[in-house]
């Protein structure tokens, strides 16, 4: 496609520029006609004319003031197998435009299918390296930090607040966010600790983790609206609307809720 695209510009500029002479070349020439015109008196004495030293003419009534109209002037100025010339070079070069924009779309198309490709090949890649947890966010933990944390290997994740991140040891001082916990504080290695970030690119259908409303535990669920600010201004909180897995109420219905964007993460 890429290489059909070069063709049609080359194409489409070469007959561009020979669209361009022809009507510099047309202007030329009815400019010169014109430049021979003069008005003269019929023989007949039925009116004046436009008339040049070829004997060209366009006669008008004796009754009117002699002010030629575009169609005379056009008619006086007409160069038949020029015009033509012109007019079938701007239905090529129309042609040409037509099947580059053709063309285009389709590379796009082709472009697009891959990119998404490539944005599902990472999204998997970040999955697998949060599992391990290996994944680097660019972001360094701060103090006052939220994230999931895995108080045992294999427990549900839960909602905690960094304390402090030993960057040597990789070790994370955590506070849980549940004010009931019997065990505040925690310590625990990078593998089982996730600081929260945005989750960018969200779209109705991806699974998740978010932390379930009035409670600080993370469960799966399903996005079934991107997030949305809510409130005006810039100082709104991002709500994701999900449903969660295994959460049908008595009558089998599971029930949307809504999900601050902060409490929201890929899949460990």
């Amino acid at each position: 496609n890429l290489e059909l695209m070069k063709d049609l510009d080359k194409s489409c500029s070469k007959k561009g520029e020979e669209l361009l002479q022809a009507q510099q070349q047309y202007v030329e020439l009815a400019q010169e006609k014109l430049s021979r015109v003069r008005v003269v008196q019929n023989p007949d004495g039925s009116g004046p004319q436009l008339a040049d030293d070829e004997g060209s003419s366009a006669k008008r009534k004796a009754t009117e003031a002699f002010i030629p109209t575009t169609e005379e002037l056009f008619d006086y100025t007409y160069q038949p197998e020029l015009y033509r010339k012109i007019r079938k070079l701007q239905e090529e070069c129309m042609q040409k435009s037509d099947e580059k924009v053709y063309v285009a779309q389709q590379a796009f198309e082709l472009i697009d299918t891959q990119v998404q490709r490539l944005d599902d090949d990472l999204a998997e890649m970040e999955k697998l390296l949060q599992a391990a947890g290996s994944f680097d966010t660019g972001v360094t933990a701060k103090e006052n930090d939220m994230a999931a944390a895995q108080p045992t290997p294999g427990s549900e994740w839960i909602l905690a607040k960094v304390i402090h991140h030993d960057l040597n040891t990789g070790m994370y001082e955590l506070a849980d966010e549940d004010v009931e916990s019997s065990n505040k504080i925690m310590h625990l290695p990078e593998g089982q600790v996730i600081v929260l970030y945005p989750v960018e690119k969200l779209r109705s259908g991806d699974t998740v983790f978010a932390v379930y409303p009035d409670t600080t535990s993370f469960y799966q669920a399903t996005v079934v609206q991107a997030p949305r600010r809510q409130g005006g201004g810039g100082g709104g909180m991002s709500l994701v609307m999900v449903k969660f897995h295994d959460d049908a109420d008595e009558a089998g219905v599971t029930h949307e809720k809504a999900v601050p964007l902060k409490h929201v993460m890929l899949p460990p």
